[in-house]
């Protein structure tokens, strides 16, 4: 068995930062819930550009991004959008309920992908995955109670 097939088996690439995503937005739901103790959901917005500019400006420093422009671009442009909006109304819905509660059913949106990942990207609805989305759901409506 070759090195790297065994380094493979045990951690796929996609696992590392993965785990980095989680940890670092579960303690987001924290500190937002924190801060919106003390500033509105529109000031919680206004630190959004600055964190975004501070991550370009490495991007570009360090990996030498540069923008997108054609249809890569356009779809960024729309990702881009979407994960904003989808923060700000998390930023808001921490204003109008608990974040052990929000924060759970904001995590829902795996669903959505599983549904468009096999309506637009034709990826397969494998058993496996269609128990996972059931699972999801169990998980937001026991979790919110």
């Amino acid at each position: 068995m070759r090195r790297e097939g065994l380094s493979e088996r045990l951690m796929a690439g996609w696992v590392p930062p993965t785990i980095a995503y989680i940890l670092i937005l579960g303690a987001g739901g924290v500190t937002a819930k924190v801060a919106l103790r003390h500033i509105t959901w529109e000031q919680m917005v206004l630190w959004l550009p600055i964190a975004y500019i501070v991550f370009c400006i490495l991007l570009i420093a360090f990996r030498g991004a540069s923008f997108p422009v054609g249809v890569g671009g356009a779809w960024a442009a729309v990702t881009a959008f979407a994960a904003s909006s989808a923060l700000i109304l998390f930023f808001y819905a921490l204003t109008k309920g608990p974040a052990s509660r929000v924060t759970p059913a904001t995590s829902a949106y795996p669903i959505v992908t599983v549904i468009g990942s096999a309506l637009f990207l034709a990826e397969r609805l494998t058993v496996a995955r269609g128990i996972g989305t059931a699972l999801v759901i169990l998980g937001v409506v026991l979790l919110s109670r």
